[in-house]
């Protein structure tokens, strides 16, 4: 018998061995930490790490294009790969990182738009689609309208703040009044109300801790052992979500609304088959997590870029003021007014490239036939990511000064030089599964800058503040707080 159980321990160790080296051989001419050739164990703990994006940078530039961080696991820093990457034909399918992004509610996965494998999602566009829409932004601008004068009200009584804690209040109360057309008052409170803002920090915190290991994600978090373990629980997010969502599918007479969930129940009720209701609710919830911390991140982001480049800020306050003067301009801004002002884009855009909000790559796996990226054969089945900051500051593109915050390279730019900037431009993925929300995230943030430098003078506290020393490591990247001091403009009318 002991030589039974021996001869079973020996065959399963050879097999084990004998994996292990398939997989470091399949991928051996590609240089990255030693033992992120053998286990995900080295991207789990780099993943937990402060600085991981930059780590990942620096071994770019000392490995090359290509770097191996994970037994089967690849990231690029090719700008040239991100149009074969994030293809629209083929479409690459999602890697598995993207599980950590789902949400469980009552003991089930509630799918999350981020982690839809590809028939899921083209179910999504053709039901839901039109909510996303660049036509359907105007049914959400008085949601915004409506944050931002509380907005305005609130800080304008404020001598100092974080305004980055204030700006994700801001965007909890729009997120929520878009998708169900009302709000538990996050800037009323000033604070999170029912733990909702806390759940949301908390899925982003989810996705980075365990993003590098989605199997042992299930085992001890998703799967029927966790259920069995912790019980059925909700996050508060996905309780007053569904609570919402069902009184609203069970209402009698459904209500004159232009809100997501109204939009989403009407599209099923053309496309019954095509979604069921957990989905519904799992897309609801993930657009409202996805889209608030990351337009306030990148917010915060881009007020204290302007307010350490007083120079920047003063070519995007007269671009302002002139509207405001000329009358082409309102307080608060229009969606019409404010999406073609050139200096706002730029703004908006140099503040992602040089922090987009994503901490890592967007994986996908490498179709059937294998490809080449960057002069080397990439075999089936490995996932790939193109590593968002390194290419951001690749300086063919974006120009030997890519270190430097400087929105009027996206200005000057030729048109052929543009088109080769917009191409490596990954703050909102690339293909045809970018960011589902990309029209409603530059809606807010096209809406909320002008508005708070038509209504206020910010400076930071701590004029040496190093932002980038302080960003904590999550699925996105959280900026430290930023203390400035608030001053109301005189000459700046504000919203009532």
């Amino acid at each position: 018998m002991q030589l039974v159980v021996l001869l079973v321990l020996a065959i399963g160790a050879a097999l084990g061995v004998t994996k292990l080296v398939r997989s470091y051989i399949r991928l051996a001419g590609i240089p990255g930490p030693w033992l992120a050739a053998h286990t995900d164990l080295w991207r789990f703990r780099a993943q937990n790490s402060q600085g991981y994006a930059g780590r990942l940078v620096l071994l770019h530039r000392q490995h090359g294009k290509l770097l191996r961080i994970g037994p089967n696991h690849v990231t690029v820093s090719d700008p040239n790969a991100v149009s074969i990457v994030y293809s629209m034909n083929p479409v690459w399918r999602k890697g598995p990182s993207y599980y950590g992004a789902t949400t469980v509610s009552q003991g089930r996965v509630l799918p999350s738009i981020i982690a839809m494998e590809e028939a899921q999602h083209t179910a999504v566009r053709r039901t839901v689609g039109r909510a996303f829409a660049t036509t359907s932004l105007l049914d959400y601008e008085s949601y915004i309208d409506h944050s931002a004068a509380e907005f305005v009200r609130v800080v304008g009584k404020l001598q100092s703040a974080d305004i980055g804690l204030w700006l994700q209040f801001f965007a909890m109360d729009v997120l929520m009044r878009i998708g169900f057309s009302e709000t538990p008052g996050f800037m009323q409170k000033g604070g999170d109300v029912d733990g909702i803002l806390g759940a949301v920090i908390d899925r982003f915190d989810h996705w980075g801790r365990w993003g590098a290991m989605p199997t042992m994600d299930y085992v001890l978090n998703k799967g029927p052992l966790a259920s069995m373990l912790k019980g059925k629980t909700d996050s508060p997010l996905a309780r007053v979500g569904a609570a919402k969502f069902h009184a609203r599918k069970t209402a009698l007479n459904p209500p004159d609304l232009a809100d997501l969930c109204q939009k989403f129940l009407e599209g099923r009720a053309k496309h019954p088959d095509a979604l069921n209701h957990d989905e519904i609710l799992g897309i609801i919830l993930s657009t409202i997590g996805a889209g608030a911390d990351t337009t306030a991140g990148t917010l915060t982001y881009t007020l204290f870029f302007l307010a350490k480049h007083p120079h920047c800020r003063e070519k995007l306050q007269a671009e302002i003021d002139a509207g405001l003067q000329d009358g082409t301009l309102s307080n608060p801004p229009k969606w019409g007014e404010v999406y073609k002002l050139p200096y706002l884009e730029a703004v908006l855009k140099e503040s992602m490239r040089i922090f987009p909000i994503a901490s890592w790559g967007l994986d996908r796996i490498v179709p059937e036939g294998g490809v080449t990226l960057a002069g080397t054969f990439i075999p089936p089945g490995t996932v790939v990511a193109c590593q968002i900051d390194a290419i951001h500051r690749d300086t063919e593109v974006y120009g030997l000064d890519s270190e430097d915050f400087r929105p009027e390279r996206w200005i000057e730019a030729d048109e052929e030089q543009k088109r080769r900037m917009d191409r490596a431009f990954l703050a909102f993925s690339s293909g045809k599964r970018v960011c589902t929300g990309v029209h409603i995230a530059w809606l807010e943030m096209k809406k909320t800058l002008p508005l708070i430098m038509m209504n206020f003078n910010l400076e930071l506290v701590d004029p040496k503040q190093d932002i980038s020393k302080g960003i904590r490591a999550s699925a996105v990247k959280y900026p430290p707080p930023v203390w400035v001091k608030i001053v109301k403009r005189q000459d700046g009318p504000v919203p009532s």
